[in-house]
């Protein structure tokens, strides 16, 4: 059973996910970091956010899908779980980075600055994005300013576990001095898709693994 849903279009701080990562770090291959899912560019499926505006709430999108009932809403449920998680890890990502640096060398750790991901996210994919956000704010990197979560879509579900594929975009990622971001984060932009394995965790649906990987396009 597969649904698909259209972008959700939200900015945001900044959160590491994927800059160390081609992750989808950009960023985008990291989560899609953490994230990833069905195909995002910043010209189609949702619209792209940028990191001026606040969060807004998710636009009406349109939603596709082969099951019905109770299926349906529980695959729904994932998808609005893997949105969440993502535009956290954004939010974090996003935000600058001389705070959280200061925070880090200061002894704060990841669940100090970055409480929201356990929120997401479980082991071992919880110690892997913070591991990725710390790798951002400590290699001074600020992070992308547009990104884009594409199509998300749930390729298998069960009672508890669930698999959510997608294609993530990103750019905008820069050094301290303003140039473009490493290569290994696409020069500060790229796309990266990934596949996602979710659990439902006391009632709540949350990212535990993933698998992402570098992509020419969406």
């Amino acid at each position: 059973m597969t649904i698909a849903r259209g972008k959700v279009d939200r900015m945001s701080s900044r959160e590491q996910k994927a800059k160390v990562r081609k992750w989808s770090p950009g960023c985008a291959a990291v989560m899609a970091a953490v994230a990833l899912a069905g195909c995002g560019s910043g010209s189609s499926g949702h619209p792209a956010t940028t990191r001026p505006s606040p969060p807004t709430s998710r636009p009406g999108g349109t939603t596709t899908t082969t099951t019905t009932g109770s299926e349906s809403a529980a695959a729904t449920a994932v998808i609005n779980a893997w949105e969440s998680a993502e535009q956290t890890v954004y939010e974090y990502n996003q935000r600058p980075w001389q705070q959280d640096r200061a925070g880090l060398v200061a002894g704060e750790t990841s669940g100090d600055l970055f409480p929201k991901l356990s929120l997401y996210f479980v082991n071992p994919a919880l110690s892997t994005v913070a591991t990725l956000l710390v790798g951002v704010k400590m290699g001074q990197l600020n992070g992308p300013t547009t990104y884009n979560l594409g199509h998300p879509a749930v390729s298998s579900l069960t009672g508890t576990t669930a698999t959510v594929t997608g294609c993530i975009y990103d750019s905008g990622t820069t050094t301290a001095s303003g140039k473009p971001g490493p290569t290994t984060l696409d020069g500060g932009a790229g796309y990266g898709q990934g596949s996602y394995t979710l659990e439902l965790v006391s009632g709540s649906w949350k990212i535990a693994a993933f698998q992402t990987h570098s992509v020419p396009t969406c």
